[in-house]
Order: C-alpha cells, then structure tokens, then sequence
C-alpha cells in the first residue's frame, strides 16, 4: 500500500512538471524573439525593437515611464538611440524562461549596455538590468504583451 503511495505521488509530480514545461521550439521562438531586439538595438539604432510586441503593449522603462502600444514602445526606443544611448552596444547576459500556463510565458533578460557617452567627457559607461516580460502566444507566435525594465545597480 505504501509503495503505490509513493509510484502515485511520483507519478503525479512527473506530470505536474510536465505540464508548464516550454517543449524546444517554443524556448527557441521566444530566444529569437530576444536575440531580434538585440539586432534591432545594436544595429537598427531601435528600428524594429518592437517587431514582437503585441498591438496594445505596455512597456515601462529604467526611469518608471509608461509607454502603451507597438508604435509608441518602438518610438521610444528610436527615440533613446538618437540621444543618450546613441552607439551603445545592448548584450543579453542570462536568459531564464518559465512557463505560466500553456501560451504564456514569464521571460527574464538580464543585459547590460555598454558605451553610454558620459556628457561632457570622452568616458564611456555602462548599465545592467533585467527585462520582465510577459509572452503570450497567439495563434501560435510568441509576442510580448508587457515588459518592466529594471536597472541594477552595484
């Protein structure tokens, strides 16, 4: 008796686990869908950062602005490349994705942007952070629907 216990409870967390669990090719849309906002910072001067986001988005960056909707999340990023973080380098440092429920998924990116012009000088700066974002899938493409963006500070 206590054995099937055991082979139960077994059983059961095997598929519980299984059930929030991202199979490869979806870890691998999502991975792309960071590694094309990375492009877009890097190369596209923030042209195309929002590619991924869904219509009615929400984005709020390192200073706590709020910024709704793909036009104005990408606007803002054209917007920070033609000042302040005009030929900075964006790198994703870590990737952690966590299933929610099927067709949402929780997405840390940590970063850090290198060659941030302190004004006034020839010296370069850098920044760390964490991207959350919130992905869903809609009909069957990963977009993101919300994103925090924290800075960390050392």
């Amino acid at each position: 008796m206590q054995r099937s216990v055991k082979v139960l409870f077994f059983l059961s967390v095997l598929i519980a686990s299984s059930v929030f669990s991202l199979d490869t090719g979806d870890r691998d849309s999502i991975s792309k869908i960071v590694d094309h906002f990375t492009h877009a910072w890097n190369r596209c001067e923030g042209k195309g950062s929002a590619d991924y986001y869904a219509e009615d988005a929400d984005f709020v960056n390192i200073f706590g602005m709020a910024f709704s909707g793909k036009k104005e999340i990408e606007d803002r990023h054209v917007k920070i490349h033609e000042t302040f973080l005009k030929g900075t380098v964006f790198t994703v440092t870590d990737l952690k994705i966590r299933e929610v429920k099927p067709g949402i998924a929780s997405v840390q990116v940590y970063w850090v942007v290198n060659g941030i012009q302190k004004p006034g000088t020839n010296v370069n700066e850098s920044m760390k952070g964490i991207f959350t974002h919130a992905f869903i899938k809609n009909n069957n493409r990963w977009e993101i629907t919300s994103t925090q963006n924290t800075m960390i500070r050392e």
